[in-house]
This record gives C-alpha cells, structure tokens and sequence, in this order.
C-alpha cells in the first residue's frame, strides 16, 4: 500500500465528501477516485460506499483507518522533523566552553542558541583551548570556545570575538593594594601562584613569557593551582598574588579578593573555533547568534599589549593531554 493511497483514504474519512477531500489534498475529484480503488483492488476489498447524499466507508475502511492515519502521522511527523533539521530547527550541537573563558559572552551566545532552537539537542563540555582546537579538527565537536593562536590550523576557521584585560588579584592585605594600577616592575620578586603548568598550555606558556620579557626575570611561582582553586589558595596565602582576566577576577571579590589594573595593560583575545567544511544547519544558526552578538574587535588601545599564543602544530585529540 502507497502512503498517497492511505492519505486519500483518511482526507475522504474525514470530509465525508470525494469534492471536499480531492480539495484537502489539492487533487481533482477523478484523481482521488483513482487512488482509493487502486487501494480496494490491491487489498481485495470494499473501503468506501457512496451515494447521492453522502460518502461513508465500509467495515472494512473503518478497520484499516486506525492503522491508515498512524501512518499518514507518522510520515507528517517525519517530514517536518527533516525540514526542521535543514532549517537546522533540530538535530544535535556539539559545544566545548573554554575552562577559564566560561563567562559573559560564551554563556550568553550558547543561552540564546537555546532560546531560538529549543529542539536542538546541544551536547556540551569544557577544555583547554589546544584541546579544543584538536577536538573541532577530529570533528569530536562542532564548535569551540577558544583562545586565540597566532595562526590557525589549515581547514579551521578561528574568529576572535572578545578581548578581556589581565589584572593583578591579591588579598586587601598585600602592600600593593594602596596602588590603583600597579606597574609590572612592582611585582618583580612577588610571590605569584599560576595556574597549573602540568597540562602543556601554550597560552600559560605565553602568558609566563609575556610576564618575564617585561620583568627581566623569571616570575617568582611560588605555587601553581587550577584555575578553580586559585582564589582560595591566594587568599590563604595573605600574602601571594595572581594574574586573571577582569570579569574573573571580579566573581572572586566574593572570596574576599580584590583586583588592580597593570601597566603596561595586558589583554588576551579569545574566540570561536569550527570547521570550514561543516555545514550543519544548525551550526550556521548558531554562527548567526555569534555575528549578533559580538562586536568586531576594537584596534588595540595605546598601552595595552596582547598575550599571543605562537602557533603549535596541534596534536590529534587521543594523544597527550594539552590546552
């Protein structure tokens, strides 16, 4: 049985009239005609009467309409799940937040995918940025939030979006806190506690870099942490300091911390990640949301001086663990 056949079958069900339901399924009343006794020849039986007055159908018709609507629904329900999945209505995201970029403009993009296509199943996760440059190369993931490199991996298309400045976080305690911004020469000698070295960041490496060439030194580390554990070991410390971007560091004031601009200013670009050859539908939409959202980057402010990440060839995601 043909599911057009059903489908006439059910519209001459619910019309009770072969003019109205040829209409309904924008046919002529002939072509309707045809299409339920082609369903009577092939199962043997009588599924409809007609008369002058009215059309009803047989036993046998009531019979096979339960079974012929489920079907006709079930086709209609297929059919506009797969023009919600063109329009990229439906389907499934992959999305890998950035482990110290998780605030503001990542969360808002992301809620308002979810806003605007609430049927798009969005599986998400988090990781360095190097991670996941390699995860949206290995098509582990459709779209990351990344810092940005000097350079990009053929294939990648990396867009930086927002730029946060770096600034010093240290107790009310520290003897630097009078200072209402701190030149980079007042931390030489500093106990400084930074984040963990152990998983091969090249943007903690840059970052290290960046503070030793304006220093003349190495940094005076005296403890690394993860990112989440930093406030509370500066904090117990009294007397440590750390650096972090600006909207992180003020989520700390909550843990008794405060915060003091550098100079020179240091910033850092962080951006998006995805591949040139996706296009998921719901990818583009959300590549949408991403252009609405953030605004081109401003030419770099007199004083301020970006944190780059030299490029790294990056290593397939199975192999060891980097950010």
């Amino acid at each position: 049985m043909e599911l057009r056949n059903l489908r006439a079958l059910v519209a001459v069900a619910e019309q009770r009239h072969f003019g109205h339901a040829a209409a309904s399924l924008d046919l002529t009343q002939p072509a309707l005609s045809l299409r339920i006794q082609v369903l009577e020849r092939e199962l043997g039986l009588q599924l409809v009467q007609r008369n002058s007055r009215e059309v009803r159908l047989t036993a046998a018709g009531e019979a096979l309409l339960v079974h012929a609507r489920a079907l006709v629904q079930e086709e209609d329900r297929a059919l506009r799940e797969m023009e919600d999945h063109v329009a990229g209505l439906a389907g499934r995201l992959r999305i890998s937040y950035l482990t110290v970029w998780n605030l503001g403009l990542p969360t808002r993009i992301v809620a308002e995918f979810r806003r605007r296509y609430p049927a798009v199943r969005l599986e998400t996760s988090s990781g360095h940025s190097l991670l996941n440059v390699q995860r949206v190369m290995a098509d582990e993931v459709d779209f990351a939030f990344v810092g940005m490199q000097a350079g990009e991996p053929d294939d990648l298309v990396m867009r930086p979006i927002d730029r946060l400045e770096i600034v010093l976080v240290m107790t009310p305690a520290n003897h630097l806190s009078p200072m209402e911004i701190v030149p980079i020469d007042c931390i030489r000698g500093e106990p400084i506690i930074a984040v963990t070295s152990a998983l091969g960041s090249p943007h903690v490496r840059s970052g290290r870099a960046w503070l030793a060439s304006r220093l003349g030194e190495e940094p005076n580390i005296v403890a690394e942490e993860p990112s989440d554990q930093i406030p509370a070991a500066v904090a117990l410390s009294g007397v440590a300091v750390t650096l972090a971007t600006s909207d992180r560091a003020a989520l700390w004031e909550g843990e008794g911390l405060i915060s003091r601009r550098l100079s020179p200013t240091p910033v850092v670009d962080y951006g998006v990640a995805y591949r040139q050859d996706n296009q998921s539908p719901a990818l583009l939409n959300l590549i949408g949301i991403v252009d609405a959202l953030a605004s081109p980057l401003p030419e770099l402010p007199e004083g301020c001086e970006v944190i780059g990440t030299p490029r790294e060839p990056p290593r397939p995601a199975g192999g060891s663990p980097t950010g």
